[in-house]
């Protein structure tokens, strides 16, 4: 996390707390993860600072990505979108949309990770975190495939793929020295 920046120096260090605390017991909850009362009840109040956003997390990383790209003589940028089901049984995490038919709770995440020809991860150049409307629960499907074909592209979420395009395009221009290969599966051949 080295060059983070949340406009609050205590912020960037409760930043580098949390991802420890996190990363280090991964499979644990957030509260068991923390170690105690004060700790968890920190990193909460660190998640709902608005000046805590994920670009803002992840651009030291990406900026790092970029540097890795640099070394290198061709690197794959690839991506595809990954659902991140957070259902509970009982209370259901804030923020969370419908994942498909309503029963599961989550968000949408669309990476563009930078690989060697090898497969050597180098990381992340861009990211896309969304949740779908609760109201398309509410369509029908027929009105579900009439909303797709009058809705404009750029408010459908297969714009994604040209989002991830464009922000491949410019990681190629920011390293001209590197052949950038951006790849996307069956889903990115959209006609728009």
């Amino acid at each position: 996390m080295q060059g983070v920046d949340l406009e609050d120096r205590r912020l960037d260090e409760r930043l580098q707390q949390v991802l420890s605390d996190l990363g280090e017991h991964p499979q644990l909850s957030i509260p068991a993860a923390c170690g105690g009362h004060a700790e968890t009840v920190a990193a909460y109040r660190f998640f709902d600072n608005e000046k805590v956003t994920a670009e803002r997390i992840l651009q030291p990383h990406f900026e790092r990505t970029r540097e890795r790209i640099a070394e290198q003589s061709v690197v794959l940028l690839v991506q595809d979108t990954s659902e991140m089901d957070v259902t509970r049984p009982q209370q259901q995490v804030h923020g969370a949309g419908p994942l498909d038919g309503g029963s599961r709770r989550g968000f949408f995440l669309h990476p563009v990770e930078a690989f060697t020809p090898s497969g050597l991860p180098l990381g992340a150049v861009a990211a896309k975190i969304w949740t779908r409307e609760e109201t398309l629960l509410e369509l029908s499907p027929a009105e579900r495939r009439q909303l797709r074909r009058t809705q404009p592209f750029e408010e459908k979420e297969s714009v994604r793929w040209l989002e991830g395009l464009r922000s491949a395009r410019e990681v190629a221009q920011q390293v001209p020295q590197t052949t950038c290969v951006c790849v996307g599966d069956s889903e990115a051949d959209i006609y728009e």
